[in-house]
């Protein structure tokens, strides 16, 4: 995990969003290998394994036909311009976070929920169910997989996702409240957060 993407995390408990605090027991410089996150508010503590985060466990679900495109196709997808900043994949779409990440090495990838381990000098992977440990409009983009479509994985992403930026989900009829439509269709949906 990326040290600096401890400005971006929060508690994923239900209490006021708040910060959290990395307390690195072993890193490669800025790469946290272990170590512990923790809550100041409710002081829940989620360890830090093989430069995963932990916020909780997932329940194992069958595998999802992945759709047929690549990093770079989400690349595009996702618009994203400039340097700097945080991009989630989440569930079956963090297939793509180790390509991703070398086609955006100024951008640093999220992968929550990955279907497959990846390397963490390149990626932050996140195990959390149910909702992002994540700030609120803190994230450049965010990708859903089709294994995470569903309706509270996607008001998550909204949640997070900087206005006027995009979301990605694998399903062209998946519905996200408060995001402008650009492209429905080949079972993908690619939206940007509308300004409030």
């Amino acid at each position: 995990m990326l040290l600096a993407l401890t400005e971006a995390l929060c508690c994923p408990l239900d209490h006021d969003e708040s910060y959290v605090v990395c307390v690195p027991v072993e890193a490669d410089g800025s790469d946290v290998k272990s170590g512990v996150i923790g809550c100041p508010v409710c002081h829940a503590e989620y360890p830090i394994a093989d430069g995963a985060v932990h916020f909780g466990r997932v329940k194992e679900t069958s595998p999802v036909e992945s759709l047929p495109y690549d990093a770079a196709a989400l690349e595009a997808f996702l618009g994203l311009e400039g340097r700097g900043g945080y991009v989630a994949l989440v569930g079956d779409a963090a297939r793509h976070a180790a390509a991703l990440a070398e086609r955006m090495p100024a951008v640093h990838v999220v992968a929550v929920n990955a279907p497959i381990q990846l390397p963490s000098a390149l990626v932050s992977p996140l195990v959390c169910p149910g909702r992002l440990p994540i700030r609120t409009r803190s994230m450049r983009a965010v990708a859903l997989g089709r294994d995470a479509a569903s309706a509270g994985w996607i008001a998550e992403a909204v949640r997070v996702l900087l206005p006027g930026l995009r979301i990605v989900i694998e399903d062209d009829q998946a519905e996200a409240e408060g995001v402008e439509v650009l492209m429905r269709g080949g079972g993908m949906l690619v939206g940007q957060k509308r300004a409030r």
